[in-house]
Parts: C-alpha cells; sequence; structure tokens
C-alpha cells in the first residue's frame, strides 16, 4: 500500500545509490516513485582499496549533487549488501572478494568526509530489502498490506512488509526477515534459491548450458529436461516460502532478481506450492533505487513488530 508524501514538496529528491558487487546503480528519486532521468550506472572495483572505493562512491553523489542545485535535497541514501551495520552505517563484509577493505569503516561519516552535505543525512538499507520496498510501494506489490518480497540471483535476499514497512520478528518471520540462512532440505535457502543452486541442480540433471540464461532459453525452445528443472525449482520454492507466507498471514508473494526472469518456466509450479498469488516486479532495476530513497521520503526505517 502506498503511503501519502504527506508535507514533501514535489521539488523534494533524494540521491539513491544501489550498490552492487561490480557496479554502483544511482539516480535523482522524487517523491510517488518517480526515479529522474535515467539511473547512471558506475563500475567499481569492491576488491580494491578503502580509498579507492570510497572516492567511487564520493564521486558518484558529487555528480548527482551538482545535478541537483534546483531542487530541495533530502540526502543520500544508499542499499548496500550485507552484512552491515545499517543504522550506524558501518560495513561488515569480510572473508569474499568484494567490499572488504571497508570492513568496519562507517560509511557515513567517511562519505561525509569527502562530499560536503552539511546537515544532510546519509542512511543505508540492505539492498534486497530496498529493492523489496520499492516494488511493494510503487510496483506490483501496492495494493497489498502484508507481502513477502524474495530476491532471487547470487544469493537468496528476502523482506517481509507490513503496510510498505519491514518487519523483522514475529510469526513466520526469520531474524532481521532474512531467509538465506534458513533450512531447506539440510541446506541453507541461499544454496538453493539462487544462481548457484540453479545451476547446481542443471549440472545434475546433466543440461549443457549450466548459465541460468542460457539453460531458460533452452526450455523455451523444447528442452523437457530444462524446463523440467525450472518446474522443480518452483516446486521448492513454494514449499519453502509457504510456511511463511501462512504464519505472517502474506496477501502474496513478490519475485525478484535476475532468475525472476525464467518466472515463465517456475511461476507456475511456484503457484500450484503457494497458497498466496506470486507476483514478478514491474519496477526492474529501478526498484532498489526507490527502496533505498524510501527511507528519507517516508521515513520507514522504524521498524514494526506485529
Amino acid at each position: 500500500m502506498t503511503p501519502q508524501p504527506g508535507s514533501l514538496t514535489p521539488s523534494a529528491r533524494v540521491i539513491a545509490l544501489d550498490v552492487g558487487g561490480t557496479s554502483v546503480k544511482s539516480a535523482l528519486v522524487a517523491p510517488g516513485g518517480q526515479v529522474i532521468g535515467k539511473p547512471s550506472i558506475t563500475p567499481v572495483d569492491s576488491s580494491g582499496e578503502t580509498d579507492s572505493i570510497l572516492e567511487t562512491f564520493a564521486q558518484i553523489i558529487s555528480t548527482h549533487l551538482a545535478e541537483n542545485y534546483t531542487s530541495n535535497l533530502l540526502g543520500v541514501a544508499l542499499g548496500f549488501p550485507g552484512p552491515f551495520d545499517y543504522p550506524a552505517g558501518i560495513c561488515l563484509i569480510e572473508g569474499v572478494e568484494k567490499y572488504g577493505a571497508i570492513y568496519g569503516v562507517n560509511m557515513r561519516y567517511a562519505l561525509g568526509a569527502r562530499v560536503n552535505l552539511g546537515d544532510l543525512p546519509i542512511l543505508f538499507r540492505n539492498d534486497a530489502e530496498a529493492a523489496v520496498v520499492g516494488e511493494a510501494r510503487y510496483g506490483v506489490g501496492r495494493d497489498y498490506q502484508r507481502l513477502i518480497g524474495v530476491t532471487l540471483g547470487t544469493g537468496c535476499g528476502s523482506a517481509f512488509l507490513a503496510d510498505g514497512v519491514p518487519v523483522t520478528s514475529g510469526p513466520g518471520v526469520p531474524p532481521n526477515g532474512w531467509l538465506y540462512a534458513m533450512l531447506f532440505r539440510g541446506l541453507r535457502a541461499d544454496d538453493v534459491f539462487s544462481s548457484r543452486g540453479l545451476e547446481s541442480r542443471l549440472g545434475s540433471a546433466g543440461i549443457i548450458e549450466r548459465n541460468v540464461k542460457d539453460a531458460a532459453e533452452s526450455a523455451r525452445a523444447g528442452d523437457i529436461v530444462a524446463r523440467q528443472v525450472f518446474e522443480a525449482f518452483g516446486t521448492d520454492l513454494g514449499s519453502f516460502l509457504d510456511s511463511h507466507a501462512v504464519a505472517f498471514a502474506a496477501e502474496a508473494v513478490l519475485v525478484l532478481g535476475q532468475i525472476a526472469g525464467a518466472m515463465d518456466l517456475f511461476g507456475p509450479a511456484l503457484r500450484q506450492t503457494l497458497s498466496v498469488p506470486a507476483l514478478p516486479g514491474e519496477r526492474g532495476h529501478d526498484a532498489a533505487l526507490l527502496g533505498a530513497a524510501d527511507l528519507l521520503l517516508f521515513h520507514s526505517h522504524e521498524r514494526k513488530h506485529p
């Protein structure tokens, strides 16, 4: 359900960043789910040195700051992968190839020291949560009050929402609303409902095209075995999500991320095993920018606990 912007003026803007492992999408976002212009995509060397990473972010913010000289800027909001202390703005990523150099860095202070934002806030949100919130408020989920969203890609991200606000505890809700660590048949959801999980299924079935996109094209072209792999993926995803959907009293599940591009293949089986509608997103890459900006546009960073 899309909230009303209250006292925000049409000229209000947020500089929003969606931080990935190889690039950063960014744009100015206005009230009502409006991304101004075409989002920028800036390469980032996430395995690089601390200063290099921080300067990339600072330059992105500075560029949008220069574009925004006539508007009412509310601040900067970043959708960032975890682990991360989002309220404090401290990166906690370690032991992987991306962003290890900024482990323990207070990003709010570091970016504030590099970009002259005055007293404007810099806020952070989990990248998957940002995508789900953006799609829930301004996309296919806008007519629903209670939603579960999953982002299926390199991992399995998720968020549970009530009236567009993340819920982090309660019936059916895993800690922080994160499903990735929950077990499905003895395996972590992150290892099952992700690109590597789907590629593992394809390999076990003897599919030569291990890449998800190529395998999907083969399935659409008539490869019965590939089609069966996608159908089994959908059945298992529905089985995994349904108990959470029932306990949370979700009205629908949003399915986002790169793997959602194959929803025509796994969606029918997913819907057969899920007791609520399963909806692919409609805002695409804009969703995460909108969800990040939402922290400042609607102050929805205050958590609800049913």
